[in-house]
């Protein structure tokens, strides 16, 4: 049975999780330049090496209230398929996770308030549950695929 890692994090008083394997970096908050026209949940864009990564609340894209930007907030750089970096603020980093298939179940279609399109499934962990997200829906977000990184870096 193989296994596969997981780094869990906290939004609210849920704990969620991404494999291990499509996360760059976690860092500290450092200022981003906005984007003028973004949507909410973009807080801008962050310079990380010369790159331009467009940094997301997701507490604002889970429909929770948006996160306190403060000296213990942490951004966990993230990797698409592709290798395209997206950096999702989180409330804070906590665990690393191994899970079989077996142990990852679907999420039921209540009691989550995330919303069913984000969610991958949902394990069983020493400290409740945990949440899994699905990247590629990440990734797939139309407005911000829409922002412009010329108008923020201009």
């Amino acid at each position: 049975m193989e296994k596969q890692e997981f780094l869990s994090f906290v939004l609210e008083d849920e704990e969620y999780g991404v494999p291990i394997l499509d996360v760059r970096e976690v860092r500290g908050w450092n200022a981003v330049r906005e984007v003028p026209n973004s949507p909410d949940y973009l807080h801008g864009l962050l310079d990380i090496r010369g790159e331009y990564v467009p940094i997301v609340d997701l507490r604002m894209r889970f429909n929770l209230p948006p996160a306190v930007i403060c000296s213990t907030t942490v951004v966990i750089v993230l990797n698409d398929a592709n290798k395209h970096p997206l950096g999702v603020i989180v409330d804070a980093v906590s665990e690393v996770y191994e899970l079989s298939d077996e142990e990852i179940k679907p999420a039921p279609h209540v009691s989550v308030t995330v919303d069913q399109s984000y969610i991958k499934g949902i394990a069983a962990v020493e400290s409740g549950h945990l949440i899994l997200i699905k990247l590629e829906a990440l990734f797939d977000i139309k407005e911000l695929n829409n922002t412009s990184v010329e108008e923020a870096t201009a």
